[in-house]
């Protein structure tokens, strides 16, 4: 409750502060200089006789004066009202009411409401006109050129302050303008560039694309075989990868859709087994029921580690034999799940330890991969991946995300740099 209320102060102080502040830059100079002006009633002396209706009528010019600089011209037309009456029962003090009146005509001028300062002018023209029929203390000569004076120093003051509220929105239109120009000049360059970008590399990874199946057919050697599989899965994964900057890059969007995990999945293990066979790999993939939806940070994850299991069982599975990579979630509650990836492959040596750079992968979200064997003495990977749902949605319909949705920088250049000295290795064992 006390945080509550707190907070109600808060928006109560903020709205008070914009509303003193004023929309415009030049508003809060002119009220701090008209509340500074409306309190010089409380030095001492202010008051040259103590009758309470001369004191009411005082205060209430004071009042006007502070007031001038929100409403302008209602100030004109009330200053110019009770400085009439005021002269009439004390012709010979000081008035107050027309400083109030120059004070508003110098705000009308800053707004360029130039019809309500040539009535603020009128009315202290009359005032004038009316204390000269009377005789009082602001009649005559002396009268006409003081508050002249004022007239002209402080409409002077509101021009001035006008111009320059002037030419800083003329600034703010004008940067605007830029902004929208430069906005524009993105936009058109990015649809080039998308454009470009699309007809070029994929023209040259769907060409790329058939002369991998083309070596494929005519090839008969085992190792070759293999290496055009993998290249299929590369050639596979850049196609997507460049469909889906394309599709960002038109959007226009920062913020990434979430991932309809179970098509995506069913499409990834399509390409995968196409890739496989291309090589002359017999891998099966098995998917199970996945959540539907997914936020993209696991999209990418779920990918990434499918791929290189394929991968690692394309390279390490003995000719001839059938290879399974299955995936699967295992509900743990309504908010809760296991993510598991499996694989299965005869190999002509037992994994003494996990790969590298899924290890590393499967720890820096929260997971961890395992290696073994079954009872026929085939290897087995596993990755295991926790998972939770967002609130947002129920069932299927609900996001699954990573448990730890922290894969930092230094978590990837370490998967990417036990990706460069596997590369590395292969390499340097098919040269020998």
């Amino acid at each position: 409750m006390a945080s509550a209320a707190d907070d109600g102060t808060m928006s109560a102080l903020n709205r008070l502060w914009l509303v003193f502040r004023g929309p415009r830059f030049v508003d809060l100079p002119m009220r701090l200089l008209a509340l500074i002006m409306g309190l010089t009633v409380l030095i001492p002396g202010s008051f040259e006789i103590a009758e309470p209706r001369y004191m009411v009528l005082l205060v209430c010019a004071y009042a006007l004066l502070i007031l001038s600089p929100f409403f302008p011209l209602a100030t004109v037309f009330v200053s110019t009202g009770l400085s009439l009456v005021f002269v009439v029962p004390y012709p010979d003090l000081e008035n107050m009411f027309p400083e109030s009146l120059i004070f508003a005509t110098a705000v009308l001028f800053s707004q360029r409401r130039w019809v309500g300062s040539a009535i603020a002018t009128v009315g202290l023209l009359a005032y004038l006109i009316t204390c000269t029929e009377l005789a009082a203390y602001d009649g005559g000569i002396a009268g006409f050129i003081d508050f002249g004076y004022g007239w002209v120093t402080y409409s002077l003051i509101g021009l001035a302050a006008g111009i320059v509220e002037l030419r800083i929105q003329r600034e703010i239109h004008r940067r605007e303008r830029a902004a929208v120009e430069h906005q524009q000049a993105v936009e058109s360059l990015r649809a080039r560039f998308t454009s470009d970008m699309h007809d070029t590399i994929s023209n040259s990874l769907a060409t790329e694309g058939a002369i991998i199946k083309a070596l494929a057919r005519g090839s008969r050697d085992l190792g070759t075989n293999r290496q055009l599989a993998e290249l299929s899965l590369v050639n596979t994964e850049a196609s997507k990868r460049l469909r889906q900057l394309v599709t960002q890059l038109s959007d226009g969007d920062e913020l990434q859709p979430r991932i309809r995990l179970q098509a995506e999945a069913k499409a990834l293990a399509t390409s995968i087994e196409n890739g496989s066979a291309a090589g002359g790999v017999a891998l099966t993939l098995t998917v199970g029921t996945l959540p539907r939806y997914a936020s993209p940070v696991l999209g990418a994850h779920f990918t990434a580690i499918m791929r290189e299991l394929a991968t690692n069982v394309i390279r390490h599975s003995l000719p001839g034999t059938e290879s399974s990579l299955t995936v699967n979630v295992d509900r743990e509650g309504s908010d809760a799940a296991v993510l598991r990836f499996r694989t299965e492959n005869e190999a002509a040596t037992s994994l003494t330890r996990p790969p590298r750079s899924l290890s590393r992968r499967a720890q820096a979200l929260g997971g961890s991969c395992t290696t073994g064997s079954n009872p026929q003495g085939r290897v087995v990977v596993e990755v295991s991946q926790p998972l939770r749902f967002n609130d947002s949605a129920d069932g299927d319909e609900a996001d699954a995300v990573c448990v730890r949705d922290d894969f930092t920088a230094a978590a990837s250049s370490a998967v990417l740099e036990a990706n460069a000295e596997r590369h590395a290795s292969a390499t340097k064992s098919q040269r020998v």
